[in-house]
């Protein structure tokens, strides 16, 4: 059995290690953060990338054309994602890519057809060229493959 005298010094030890602890272990904490804004750290909660819509490159894009057919349209640019109920001869495809860190990448494209369900008008926002392996809104897109570029 330990005497009082003992138990009071192996305490007061205890006591006096207890804060330089918990400094070091906030130190250490601190160092495995991340600074990339694109990856949840350590004090953060998990965030996902979020691509919603209809991917579409300039390559898809080319192979339409005004005058093109209905089924054309659909062939390279796939279903729409929104169609209007009240102007059907407008097909909206919309992409948006929300990134880890907050940041929201957003790309339209309207597809309009004539009564003869022809394409009169395109209106595009930027797109990419292609389907490239380093475009983070690509769906599969694996960081992996981008980082050794």
């Amino acid at each position: 059995m330990l005497t009082d005298s003992v138990r009071d010094s192996r305490c007061g030890t205890c006591m006096r290690l207890r804060p330089l602890a918990a400094i070091l272990c906030l130190l250490l904490a601190a160092g495995c953060a991340s600074d990339d804004t694109t990856r949840s750290g350590l004090f953060e909660p998990f965030r996902t990338d979020l691509p919603q819509g209809n991917y579409v490159t300039q390559e898809m894009l080319e192979q339409i054309s005004v005058g093109s057919s209905v089924e054309a349209v659909r062939r390279a640019l796939g279903t729409p994602l929104l169609v209007d109920g009240f102007l059907p001869d407008r097909w909206n495809y919309v992409f948006r890519y929300k990134h880890p860190n907050g940041r929201v990448d957003q790309r339209h494209l309207t597809v309009q057809f004539d009564a003869e369900r022809k394409v009169s008008r395109i209106d595009a926002d930027d797109l990419p060229k292609s389907e490239s392996p380093s475009d983070p809104a690509l769906p599969g897109f694996r960081p992996e493959a981008y980082e050794s570029r």
